[in-house]
Formats: structure tokens, sequence, C-alpha cells
């Protein structure tokens, strides 16, 4: 080995992304951005027919004095701010990086989704509000069950058209072996067709309040609708803030990251691993690994290198990694993770 070799060994900087064949592979990953592009219709089209009948539904549940109906429009907003944050997890990967904005827009897919958090709360609880003083105070004006019918059997039609166009536009297999705009895709397809079930409810329940004349039903409907708007919700709030302070995504495995990169030939050592989300639908690592001398001989360190950037990414959904390698007396400066 030369001293040159061992100076920079010493120096402790071995970077992927530093070498012809790396900056290939990154390319390469960034690829996909213009099948994505080219996939806008779907969720333009969505975006536009929910909001239009989001509008409509709301006139609507004015006019027929129903708080079911009103909650089965805001549960149907939530399809409408679904599809926005889908499409923005589109769109920003069309839009390049700069030097202030290294990692693009990326995270403004994350910034919506808390906007959708924030609102789909202040609508949950405009819900039990509504309901709750319905069912306490019920006032005199007569629920009209007919208009509640027809409204609400439109929305399934809404729902089920719509879904069918993120059908057609392409979902992942049973494998999940899809990125970016399908998974989107495939949230918003599933999504819809969950709301063309509350929607049915809906229709029950105006069918009902036709038949019976019982008033009560429509709060009482409208209070279960507010239930699992929020039982739906959940999860995604949950991981929502998880993306805002950088914690590491639900779909990816730390533990298995960690035993596969500790497991590898020539690593004495692993420390600051860290994962957090770029997106809603991307992920990127850095870590240091300590490794012995032979790592460092030849080419070596770079097939090292290209090897676990190429595992991470295919097998652990990882697609920005950068990987520091040491020699086994480098000091640890950083958190020891």
């Amino acid at each position: 080995m030369t001293n040159d070799q061992g100076d920079n060994r010493q120096n402790a900087a071995v970077h992927a992304p530093r070498t012809p064949s790396q900056q290939e592979i990154h390319e390469h990953h960034h690829g996909h951005a213009a099948p994505q592009q080219l996939s806008q219709k779907p969720y333009i089209i969505g975006i536009t027919v929910n909001l239009i009948f989001v509008l409509s539904e709301l006139v609507f549940a004015k006019i027929a004095h129903s708080t079911a109906l009103f909650a089965d429009a805001f549960h149907n907003l939530s399809d409408v701010l679904a599809l926005v944050i889908a499409w923005l997890a589109v769109l920003v990967f069309a839009i390049k990086a700069t030097k202030k904005k290294t990692y693009g827009w990326h995270n403004v897919s994350i910034l919506a989704s808390i906007f959708n958090m924030v609102l789909l709360l202040f609508a949950v609880g405009t819900i039990f509000i509504e309901g709750v003083r319905d069912l306490i105070s019920p006032g005199q004006v007569h629920t009209n069950g007919t208009i509640i019918t027809i409204v609400a059997a439109i929305g399934i039609v809404v729902n089920l058209s719509t879904a069918l166009l993120f059908k057609v536009s392409g979902t992942p297999d049973e494998h999940g072996h899809q990125h970016g705009q399908d998974l989107n895709a495939k949230t918003a397809y599933l999504h819809l067709l969950s709301d063309a079930g509350v929607s049915i409810g809906v229709i029950l329940a105006g069918w009902l309040i036709d038949l019976t004349g019982w008033q009560l039903i429509d709060p009482i409907v409208s209070l279960i609708i507010g239930v699992i708007i929020l039982a739906s919700a959940w999860p995604v709030m949950r991981e929502t803030v998880n993306l805002a302070i950088n914690a590491v995504p639900e779909a990816v495995d730390e533990v298995a990251i960690s035993e596969y990169l500790v497991n590898q030939e020539g690593v004495l050592a692993m420390h600051d691993l860290h994962i957090w989300p770029l997106s809603t639908t991307e992920t990127a690592l850095t870590v240091h690994l300590s490794v012995d001398d032979n790592v460092f001989d030849d080419d070596h360190g770079q097939e090292f290198l290209t090897r676990i950037e190429d595992d991470l990414k295919a097998d652990f959904a990882i697609q920005h990694v950068t990987i520091q390698l040491e020699a086994a007396e480098h000091k640890e400066n950083c958190n020891v993770i």
C-alpha cells in the first residue's frame, strides 16, 4: 500500500457519490421522474371531480338539514387532500435540486401531509360538535332523506369512477416492486373504494329516515362517519408526525439494515447510522463503517461501496445512500447510534 493510500484511509473519506460509476448509478435512480411526469392526468381529474362533488355535497347538506351528509362531505374532502398529497409527490420529483435546495422540493409532500392532518382533525371536531348538538337538542327542521340518498348515491359513482382512473393508471403488483407515483396511486385507489363504502351507509341512513321518520338517525350516522374518519386517518397522522421529526419511516426496517451492514465481510464496526425521510416516498441513509485494511486495497473499496449501495436500494427501500469508510483506528466524533 502506498503512502497516499494510507493518508486517504486516515482521513476516513471514501464517499460513493464521488466516482463516475456511482454518479451513473445515482443518475439512473433519479431517471424515474419522467414516467411519473407523464401520469399526472388521473390526479388532476380525480382532484377536480372530487372537489366539485364535495362543494356540491356541502350545499345539499345545508338544503337537506343533514349532519350525516355534512360529515360525508368532509370524508370526501379527505379524498381530495390525499390526492393532492399524492400528486405533489409526483410533481416534486420533476423539480431539479439546486445549490440552495440540495434535495429539491421533496419535503413539500411532508408539509402537505401535515396540513392534511390538521384539516382532518378540524373536520372531525366539527362533525362531533354538530352531531352531539343535534342528538342533545334536536331541532324542529325535518331532515330530507331523499336528498341524502340521491347525493350519497352520486358520491358512490364519483368515488368508484375516480378509483377506476387509478386502477387503470397502474398499481403495484403483489410483491410491491414499484415506487413513487404507483404507490401513491394504489393508496388513492384503496382510499376511494373505502369512501364508497361509507356513502353506502349514508344512503341507508337517508332511506331509513324516509321510512321511519326518525330524525336522530342523521346525527348518529354523522358521528359514526366521524369515528371512521378518525380511525382511518390515525395511522397516517402518526406517520406524518414521524416524517415531520425525521424519524425512521415505518416502511423501513432499521434493525434489518443494521444487521446487514455489520455482517458485511470486512466491516469491523458501525456507528452514526442515520435514516430519515426526504419525502413521503423517499428515504435517505448515512452511516460510518470501520473496515479492515483489505477493503482499501486496489479497487476493493469502490466495489464494496457499490455492492452495499445497490443492496440498500434494492432490498431496503433506501433511495439516497452515503457511506463513509474509516480505518479501524479512526476516532468517532459523532453521536454513537
